[in-house]
């Protein structure tokens, strides 16, 4: 992936999302397939629709939109497997991806105290896909595999 200038991109999606043109495309070196101003907003800019696993975000943030998976889980008995790849190529090199994925999992699991539902899994030499990373693949296969088994 070749990025634009983000802040611009964001200026721009925004500049069209204020213009009633929201449903536009964006530029394509803003994202590597076509996506819309709107979309891109939701997923990039701060506090956007899907800005859930910035790692920007505070911890009082995560729990806000995140927190809602202890209560669901607690209910309904659901186990979560947070996967995270350390070489994702979508989140830049800078994030200590070991602690966001900590945080993370600590938001999910942050209300409900007695058991916790999400449990981190760090897929070392993997990519977002998982497309590459020596044996991360099999290490997610069989962690989702026992985290099936446990609830059956």
């Amino acid at each position: 992936m070749t990025p634009g200038d983000h802040a611009a991109d964001i200026s721009h999606a925004q500049t069209l999302l204020d213009e009633q043109r929201g449903d536009e495309m964006m530029p394509r070196s803003s994202f590597w397939a076509p996506i819309t101003a709107k979309r891109f907003l939701s997923l990039f800019a701060r506090d956007g629709d899907d800005d859930f696993f910035s790692s920007d975000l505070t911890d009082k943030e995560l729990v806000d939109r995140l927190g809602h998976v202890g209560n669901i889980g607690s209910k309904s008995g659901l186990q979560l497997l947070a996967a995270y790849s350390n070489k994702d190529e979508y989140v830049p090199s800078s994030v200590d991806k070991d602690l966001l994925l900590k945080r993370l999992v600590s938001a999910m699991n942050s209300n409900n105290v007695e058991t916790k539902v999400a449990e981190g899994l760090m897929l070392k030499n993997g990519i977002h896909n998982l497309s590459e990373g020596d044996g991360d693949k099999e290490r997610f296969v069989e962690a989702f595999g026992k985290l099936l088994a446990n609830n059956t």
